[in-house]
Formats: structure tokens, C-alpha cells, sequence
């Protein structure tokens, strides 16, 4: 395992959209150079690269920790005498963490990109995926992948061993969220959505609106809390914004121009600003993992978040003492307020972690059918168990979970499998530089909540560096992107 210098590349803009066709014909050309093939490899071809390839080092480009690193060769070493040759950049943000970096580089996604180009399976935020499809650093998956197909010819046990996802069983959030211009381009590795929280100590009441949940926060005496922590707070505005709105998301379709200085995203930031300010000050500033466990804990009586590892051991998701309560965050209020439960429910839309962990195949693929099937055990397979109870960033979504069990843990993964199934899904920023965008839309969201900022203000701040971000990316060219992330192109 290497890691790489983080260099910091001058940016260039992104090639235009890339049509299925194109990339057939690109694509076919080099995977034939490489030795790799698109669609599914014959049982004579995915044997041969099976055994003769078995020696050669998997390349796997990784925005994770070395920490992680030395845990994912040390479980797959226990399953397969294929090595792997790891090389890391820093994530944009640590989901081991309680804070995020100092100085979250957005220029990571340009060293990425360029180191993109000599690997085998590319690990990275979902929220890069459409910048990596654009400039032909990826492939679609394996139509129908399995890992007995992909490896051919061997043996029942290793068969047994590597089986993992079955991709066309995906929740159909998992499935839209890994979808570009309508073709499956990576396996989710985690998925986690953010759920509203109630502890034991908490009156039994129902939440509906965020309104009413701004409500409980005052008559709580501030002993509720959402995430604001540096690289969590523009992520709680957008699923706040998901799940309020059913208005066009985030752009303009035909210009792009940021909408957020409209009426009802104002709004919305406006709630939030309020809320966080009636918390206690000393739970403000926090991640969702620290605000799972002070619920669990009995310090808060409400908060919105989810079970996530901790910086060490001893903040494993089940060291918790008491009982939470899983519910789909409020939605927008006095509009939905005559509507039944179920209704409104059906209603909300969703958005996964725009930091959510997804594997790729690299276009620059050496050995497709083994890549392949590494991919299927890391989103599950046998073997892979130790990595989602050690590495933060992975969330175990293909295994049934029980709700009546006593790990909150567990009963959080049967929520999150109910509301993966639900079909309401908004896209995360699938755009060339989209951390830069995060980094903007977080910094300036904190400022507004935890400080002095205006919504209005802080809506026109982001409005202005997003218009400056789509220039410096060249607009053209984010406009097909997003529009193919849409699938309208």
C-alpha cells in the first residue's frame, strides 16, 4: 500500500457528456488494449483472467483512511491470496471523525481524478461519480453481475465465497443514487439517510412538521440537536430541503442557475437557522454519530442523525445504554398539514449522504471479472463482515436486520432499509468540482446557523459561488451533467 502526494493539479474542464455509444467504441478499444471486457466476459475469458491475472495486484484508488486501508487487505488477505495494491487520498470528509478536516481540499477531486487513470477500482464519494463518468474514468457495472459469473470456472467454495451483491435487488434509492444518464456506474458501499431520533426520556409525541420539531426543541429546553459540524451542515440543509419542498431541485433545468435565493429555500434555511439556536449551545457544532449517542445516552431527548463509528473503539455504534425511536424526518408543514401520514410520507424525497462510499470498475481496468468481484465482496460478500463493524464509511444495506433487536444499531438498519425502498430520490450535486460546491454550501450554511448570517444573505452567498463555480467548470458542460444526472440527456 502506497500513498500518493497530494498534488494540487490546475484545473481543466470537463469533457462534454458521454453517450452510451461513445462510449462503446472508446471504451471497447482500450479494455481490448488492457485485456478487459465490457458486459458480461465469456466462462472461457472471466477463468483466464481469473487464474492467469490471480498474481497481479488489484489497483484500487481509495479517497479513505490508512487506518481503513490496513483493514480491507488485511480481510480480503483472508479470503483471497490476490494482492492489492491500495493508494490513498484524503477523503473531503472523515466519516471516522467527529470533525472534519481543518481545510477540506476540494483539489483532491482533481488529484483523484487524475490518478483515476492507472487503476483497477476506484472507491470515492458518490458525489463525484458524474464527473468520473464524464471524463471516462469509469465503466458500467457488469450488466447483471454475479461473482459465480465473473469468476467462471471455479471451485463451489470460492463460489460460496465471493458471492455478494445482487445488484437488480438494490433499494431503488441505492439504485437511482448509482445511476447516471440512466446506467448502473457503481455499487453503493454504504447509504446511510439521516432519521429523527427519540430517546427514551423524550414525551411520546409525534413530529410531523418542522415546525412542530422546532416546537419540541424549545419545550425541551434545548436538549435537541441536528448535525452542523464542519462538512455535515450543508448536507442537513439539503435533507431538510428534500424533505420540505417538492419544488424543482437546487437548478434551473434548462440554465442552471442556483435557485436558492427563491422564497421557499430561504425558507427553509430560515427554520434551520432557528432551530439550531434554540439548542443548548453545547449541542450545537455536532456530527450525527455524537448526536445518536447523546440521544441513546439520555443527554438529549431528541436529535436527527444515525448510528456511526467514533474515533476509537470505545464509540462503537452499540456502546449506547438506552432505547431510540426511528422516524422519517418532518416534512414542510401548514401545506402537507391536511394530508394523512402515509401520504405525506410518500410525498417526502430523499437524498443519501453525498459523502456516501461507492466502488467503480476503472476504465483503465487490468482484469475486469476479478475487479468485479472484489466489488461484490466488498458490498457484502462472505468474508467482508469485519470491514463494516471496523470502517466508518461502510453501512451494511444488503443484510437483513431485525427491529426488535436490542442493537440500536440493528433497528436503525431495518429503518434504513424501509425507507431505501421508498421511491422519492432527489440527485446529490453531479457536477464537475461538486466538493468545491459542497465546501461553499457548508461554510456558509454554518455561518448562518451557528452565526450572525442571515438566511437571506447566506442563500445569495451561495447563490453568487455556485454561479462562479459553474464558470470556472465551464457552464456548458455542467449542464449536460446535471441534465444526464436527471436523466433528461
Amino acid at each position: 500500500m502506497r500513498s500518493s502526494d497530494h498534488a494540487r493539479e490546475p484545473h481543466s474542464p470537463s469533457s462534454s457528456g458521454l453517450p452510451r455509444r461513445d462510449w462503446i467504441a472508446g471504451a471497447g478499444c482500450l479494455l481490448a488494449t488492457l485485456g478487459c471486457r465490457p458486459g458480461q466476459p465469456s466462462e472461457d475469458s472471466a477463468s483466464r483472467d481469473a487464474t492467469i491475472h490471480s498474481d497481479v495486484p488489484l489497483r484500487i484508488l481509495w479517497m479513505g483512511r490508512a487506518a481503513d486501508a490496513t483493514v480491507l487487505e488485511r480481510t480480503w488477505a483472508s479470503i483471497s491470496e490476490q494482492p492489492l495494491d491500495i493508494r490513498l487520498l484524503e477523503p473531503p470528509r472523515d466519516a471516522e471523525s467527529t470533525d472534519a478536516p481543518d481545510d477540506p481540499s476540494p483539489l483532491q477531486s482533481q488529484e483523484y481524478l487524475k490518478q483515476s487513470s492507472s487503476a483497477d477500482v476506484l472507491l470515492y464519494p458518490v458525489s463525484m461519480m458524474g464527473e468520473l463518468v464524464t471524463n471516462k474514468r469509469i465503466m458500467p457495472l457488469l450488466a447483471n453481475a454475479s461473482s459465480e459469473e465473473s469468476l467462471g470456472s471455479t471451485s463451489a467454495d470460492q463460489h460460496d465465497t465471493f458471492r455478494g451483491l445482487d445488484r437488480s435487488s438494490l433499494p431503488i434509492t441505492l439504485r437511482l443514487a448509482t445511476t447516471f444518464a440512466g446506467e448502473q456506474m457503481a455499487t453503493p458501499l454504504g447509504g446511510r439517510l439521516p432519521a429523527l431520533m427519540l430517546g427514551e426520556n423524550s414525551s411520546d409525541e409525534s413530529i410531523q412538521s418542522w415546525s412542530e420539531y422546532a416546537d419540541f426543541v424549545e419545550s425541551s429546553g434545548g436538549k435537541c440537536a441536528e448535525p452542523t459540524a464542519l462538512g455535515w451542515a450543508g448536507a442537513m440543509y439539503l435533507w431538510r430541503l428534500a424533505s420540505s419542498l417538492q419544488t424543482t431541485w437546487l437548478f434551473d433545468r434548462e440554465t442552471l442557475a442556483p435557485l436558492l435565493t427563491l422564497p421557499e429555500y430561504v425558507a427553509v434555511l430560515q427554520q434551520m437557522r432557528a432551530a439550531v439556536q434554540k439548542s443548548s449551545p453545547e449541542f450545537r457544532d455536532l456530527a450525527p454519530g455524537q448526536i445518536y449517542r447523546l440521544v441513546a445516552n439520555g443527554e438529549l431527548q431528541a436529535g436527527i442523525g444515525f448510528p456511526q463509528l467514533g474515533p476509537s473503539p470505545e464509540d462503537a455504534r452499540d456502546q449506547v445504554n438506552g432505547v431510540i425511536a426511528f422516524s422519517a424526518l418532518p416534512d414542510g408543514g401548514d401545506d402537507e398539514s391536511k394530508l394523512g401520514t402515509e401520504i405525506r410520507q410518500a410525498r417526502q424525497r430523499a437524498m443519501i449522504d453525498p459523502f456516501m462510499l461507492v466502488g467503480s470498475l476503472a476504465a483503465s481496468c487490468r482484469q475486469t471479472a476479478a475487479a468485479d468481484a472484489f466489488l461484490d465482496w466488498l458490498s457484502g460478500g462472505q468474508g467482508s463482515e469485519p470491514l463494516y463493524r471496523s470502517i466508518a464509511s461502510l453501512v451494511d444495506v444488503t443484510s437483513p436486520a431485525s427491529e426488535s433487536s436490542v442493537d440500536m444499531a440493528e433497528r436503525y438498519r431495518a429503518w434504513l432499509s424501509t425507507q431505501l425502498s421508498k421511491p422519492g430520490y432527489v440527485p446529490t450535486l453531479q457536477l464537475a468540482g461538486a466538493v468545491e460546491y459542497y465546501n461553499s454550501l457548508d461554510s456558509i450554511v454554518r455561518d448562518c446557523v451557528l452565526g450572525d448570517t442571515t438566511a437571506e444573505v447566506a442563500c445569495q452567498q451561495i447563490n453568487d459561488q455556485w454561479n462562479h463555480l459553474h464558470h470556472q467548470y465551464d457552464l456548458p458542460s455542467q449542464k449536460r451533467m446535471w441534465r444526464r444526472a436527471l436523466s433528461m440527456g
